[in-house]
């Protein structure tokens, strides 16, 4: 293992004095991998030699690390491999945020999409969440992944945060995993030791406070703030939220976690904030604290529909209509695509189409239609409102990574036309069958690319 910075350690010692020794130890001890199911689509929890994540339903720790590129659930979104540590935001929510109310959420930072799947599965359905990533390479993978959850109830953009002027005093809820000097990271990625400095830290302290400027301009009165790092650095956690705190207009709020022992929690000049360090529990380097927004504001207003929107015809909806099990669907028609909204927040999300930002995914992608037929779409097979009547082939373990590798399927008779292909029940893409051969419709960009170590 590659050694630790010396100015790290010597800022551990100064910051932890009574438990340097064992964070510093514990950087060098293996690594947890831990699991979150989608309730949406697991029954079951498919794994074995398991046990719980306190803070997190359905969620679980392995007892080994599995090839997830070679397990068919991974791709049908059945599971999400998220770091323990980080899933502490369902308690969060639990603890202080009505998740049966309608909610407005933007997750600002939120590539690959660990903490957006999260929320999409605490959210009600009339709720809805923007995830945002800045960099359009991993907002491609941040599309994938809520592609992969099923929701229809999200939009994916890759946009600066001082894009959002139109949102100003509106979410409900506005999340922030920084991006940070990655110390939490020691441990799970060699890499970051070699890329930590302090220049590096008080760079990202730089970008936090920036980022934080134009994020607490978008939630609304009374609506919280979840802001969260993977680092040590005071300069990058507490630091950051202290002028928000004495400006008034903000309050730190506390939590009980008195079942969570292995939780570090400090209160530093009126700030609730929960630690998470690689000694006392089985994540990594955490840091997370919520805040909410005084009264001193106005609620803002919610952009408008814009006119140019296209509303699919009588036609095109009732086909489409037939893959769904959504009651009373609203699609509308972008670049030759059916998307598909839920109704009851249908004029909230088709309102952020008439904003500045950036759309990578906007509710479900139906597919397109080619002569009164419908070519349907990836993100149709892995929607939770798909239809289970649709014609489907269940496969076996090596017709299915046949499949999630782009490669020649064995042919299925003399069946026609457009199938599921499933494993274990589960969808993972489509396929058009020919009679006496199969096209493969799994998506080139998201194929395994890999040969299974045998």
């Amino acid at each position: 293992m590659t050694m630790l910075p010396a100015d790290f350690i010597k800022k551990i010692e100064q910051q932890f004095p009574e438990q340097a020794s064992a964070i510093i130890t514990a950087l060098d001890d293996a690594t947890y991998t831990s699991v979150r199911l989608n309730p949406s689509k697991s029954t079951s929890n498919p794994f074995i030699n398991t046990s719980p994540i306190a803070w997190a339903d359905k969620a679980f720790f392995l007892a080994e690390r599995p090839s997830f590129t070679f397990d068919p659930l991974f791709h049908a979104g059945a599971y999400y491999v998220q770091e323990a540590s980080s899933m502490f935001i369902a308690e969060i929510f639990k603890q202080h945020v009505d998740t049966n109310n309608a909610l407005r959420v933007l997750d600002l930072c939120a590539a690959p999409g660990g903490k957006s799947t999260h929320i999409l599965s605490l959210i009600s359905d009339d709720s809805f969440l923007i995830a945002n990533e800045t960099i359009a390479q991993r907002a491609n993978i941040l599309a994938e992944n809520c592609t992969r959850w099923g929701n229809a109830n999200v939009i994916v953009c890759d946009n600066d945060p001082a894009h959002f002027t139109d949102f100003e005093n509106c979410f409900d809820v506005v999340v922030i995993d920084a991006p940070c000097s990655g110390e939490g990271m020691f441990r799970k990625d060699p890499t970051a030791r070699l890329e930590w400095n302090e220049g590096n830290v008080k760079l990202c302290s730089a970008r936090q406070q920036r980022i934080l400027e134009e994020a607490t301009k978008l939630v609304k009165p009374r609506g919280i703030l979840i802001y969260s790092t993977c680092t040590f650095s005071e300069e990058e956690d507490e630091m950051q939220i202290l002028p928000l705190i004495t400006s008034g207009d903000w309050e730190s709020l506390a939590m009980n976690c008195n079942a969570f022992p292995e939780i570090t929690i400090s209160k530093h000049n009126n700030i609730h904030a929960y630690k998470f360090l690689p000694h006392q529990n089985k994540g990594e380097g955490f840091f997370v604290t919520a805040i909410r927004k005084s009264n001193n504001f106005s609620e803002g207003n919610w952009p408008r529909l814009s006119k140019k929107i296209n509303f699919a015809d009588k036609k095109s909806k009732a086909i489409a209509a037939q893959f769904l099990t959504a009651t009373d669907p609203e699609f509308i028609v972008h670049q030759d695509q059916l998307l598909f909204i839920p109704k009851e927040i249908s004029a909230q999300m088709l309102g952020v189409l008439n904003t500045k930002l950036h759309i990578k995914k906007f509710g479900t992608e139906i597919g397109q239609l080619i002569r009164e037929e419908l070519i349907p779409s990836q993100a149709l097979a892995m929607s939770n409102y798909r239809s289970d009547l649709l014609p489907s082939i269940e496969l076996s373990y090596d017709d299915a990574i046949l499949y999630l590798q782009k490669n020649d399927m064995p042919s299925q008779g003399n069946a026609k036309g457009w199938h599921l292909m499933k494993y274990k029940n589960y969808a993972l893409g489509w396929a058009k069958l020919l009679g006496n051969r199969i096209n493969n419709a799994y998506p080139k960009e998201w194929r395994i690319r890999k040969q299974e170590n045998i």
